[in-house]
């Protein structure tokens, strides 16, 4: 009796592959005219329909009888006719209960290819034609370089192989055909290859695919490959959007993986004499199967690409996976002090909750009040705001507080310097020395003769004091004076001494009696007489 290929295949893997899990990725989307998910209207075409394919449409592949009233193809397309099948046209409306919407047109709208790298587009099965297992990282949910990759036949295909990567696969065969690394790349460039694997127009390039055509062979295992960090990026874009929402309140995450977790991961060093598959199977079966309080603990064991291997436990709590870690832990850590079941050097673990190795955790209960990650950013971020605003209204009120006092010493003129000035004058009549204002257009000569003022330029430049007579004073020495602001105008400060042929002139540093003299000369001739005895004693005092 004749064993099934299938069958065969299967127990090929068994033998030659070991120490890891033989797995087939294969490819689930097409592009053949009878998917329903290909139309935009969500149904495949009726009788009576015009059809339209655009441009840039890939190869469609036709597996069944078909009737339509007109097909509208692109200059650049390809119809593949399979086996039996026809295409019919009729003006006769189709009756079928999937039908009644007909007599429009219809549009295939596969118009853009699906990413090689999309997690949702792969199916990852221990047989080509098995049941999908997700209990893999999100890194082994793409084919990795220990995979067989196949894209089912009696299909047409609309791939993205994106831009540069190297893409690597144990065996790759579409539509029946295997293919090498050279003959996958001629095929590339061929007018199929083309429609079915289409140029990215951003980059003009795709990525290489490599195929190793081999085996693992090695009892340790085989790592995947995809957990480095450029693919490892690439599949997240695609994986994270549907992480599933985490009921523990401090989630991890596997290396190798997209998505936080609640459960514990077990980081195992392994020695001379390790295999891959004992550790596995040995843990499953001596913590895991037939346990009911551990049923719905998803277990994966991978080999990781620095050479560690990584065991993860999850549930929706993680409550069971931790215990069920630590369970596993000290059976490790057993060995490892001398048992050598596994020949293991050492192992660490972490989990959702914060143990001890969860160095993280650890930080944020050291003070006994429990905070998450995201209570933590919170804080952060109030912190930061409450700064900027105080700083905000410091700089607000620094900047009134300026343009306050640059606005009051704008507008403080010549006149408000010469009014504090004229504050600091002593008006009373008993004073040590006289202080004489004077305007800043004319000054006192000391030396010179003492009727003639010194002139430039012809005009005068001072005058002798009339209250002392026509000598300078005997010692020469000059009165202390204290000057006006050259910015002042004449205008604005006292009247000036006049000269006057009968009684002299005013002296400004006493009242001015000029109002009276016009009404009481003997009054005049008193004050007059005052003056000069006042002027007298004063210039007595000054040749001391």
């Amino acid at each position: 009796m004749e064993c099934p290929k299938g069958i065969i295949i299967v127990f090929l893997c068994s033998i030659t592959t070991s120490p890891v899990m033989c797995l087939y990725k294969v490819w689930i989307p097409n592009a053949n005219f009878a998917n329903p998910s290909n139309w935009d209207r969500k149904r495949i075409p009726c009788g009576d329909d015009i059809v339209v394919i655009p441009e840039e449409s890939p190869a469609i592949y036709v597996q069944v009888n078909t009737t339509l009233q007109q097909i509208i193809l692109p200059r650049h397309g390809e119809l593949i006719l399979g086996d039996g099948s026809t295409i019919a046209f009729s003006n006769e409306p189709d009756h079928s209960a999937e039908c009644l919407s007909s007599g429009s047109e219809i549009s295939y709208h596969l118009t853009h290819p699906n990413d090689w790298l999309d997690y949702s587009n792969w199916c990852a099965s221990e047989t080509v034609t098995g049941s999908c297992d997700s209990r893999v990282l999100d890194s082994e949910l793409v084919p990795c370089k220990t995979d067989d990759v196949v894209f089912p036949k009696h299909n047409s295909y609309f791939v993205n192989l994106e831009s540069g990567l190297t893409l690597s696969v144990n065996t790759l065969k579409i539509t029946g055909t295997a293919y090498a690394t050279r003959g996958f790349s001629d095929f590339l460039n061929t007018n199929d290859g083309k429609l079915m694997f289409p140029i990215p127009h951003d980059t003009g390039s795709r990525s290489s695919v490599q195929i190793a055509r081999r085996q693992c062979t090695d009892p340790t295992g085989c790592a995947c490959g995809n957990d480095g960090v450029d693919i490892l990026q690439r599949i997240c874009k695609y994986r994270k959007p549907y992480c599933s929402r985490i009921k523990c309140k401090y989630p991890i995450r596997p290396s190798g993986s997209c998505c936080e977790m609640c459960g514990a991961i077990l980081s195992v060093q392994y020695g001379t004499g390790f295999k891959f598959a004992e550790l596995r199977d040995g843990l499953q079966r001596r913590f895991l199967d037939n346990r009911d309080k551990y049923k719905d603990v998803q277990y994966i064991v991978s080999k990781m690409s620095d050479g560690h291997i990584q065991i993860v436990l999850s549930d929706t709590s993680g409550d069971a996976s931790i215990q069920a870690g630590k369970e596993m832990k000290t059976d490790l850590d057993n060995d490892n002090a001398g048992g050598f079941k596994y020949a293991i050097r050492s192992v660490s673990m972490r989990t959702s909750k914060g143990s001890r190795q969860n160095p993280a955790h650890s930080a944020q209960t050291a003070s006994g009040i429990a905070m998450s990650g995201g209570e933590i950013a919170g804080i952060v971020v109030g912190l930061l705001i409450v700064v900027l605003i105080c700083l905000f209204l410091g700089t607000l009120f620094y900047c009134l507080f300026l343009g306050t006092l640059f606005y009051r010493r704008k507008t403080r003129g010549p006149d408000d310097i010469a009014f504090k000035m004229f504050d600091r004058i002593s008006f009373k009549p008993s004073f040590p020395k006289p202080r004489l204002e004077v305007p800043p257009s004319f000054s006192f000569s000391f030396g010179g003769s003492p009727h003639v003022p010194e002139t430039v330029g012809g005009q005068s430049q001072g005058f002798d004091n009339p209250m002392y007579g026509s000598n300078p004073l005997s010692n020469e020495k000059p009165l202390d004076l204290e000057m006006m602001p050259t910015s002042l105008q004449l205008s604005e400060v006292e009247e000036q001494p006049s000269y006057d042929n009968g009684l002299g002139f005013d002296n400004p540093l006493y009242e001015n009696v000029e109002s009276s003299m016009f009404s009481d000369p003997t009054d005049a001739d008193i004050k007059m007489d005052v003056d000069e005895s006042l002027g007298a004693d004063l210039g007595s005092k000054l040749n001391l």
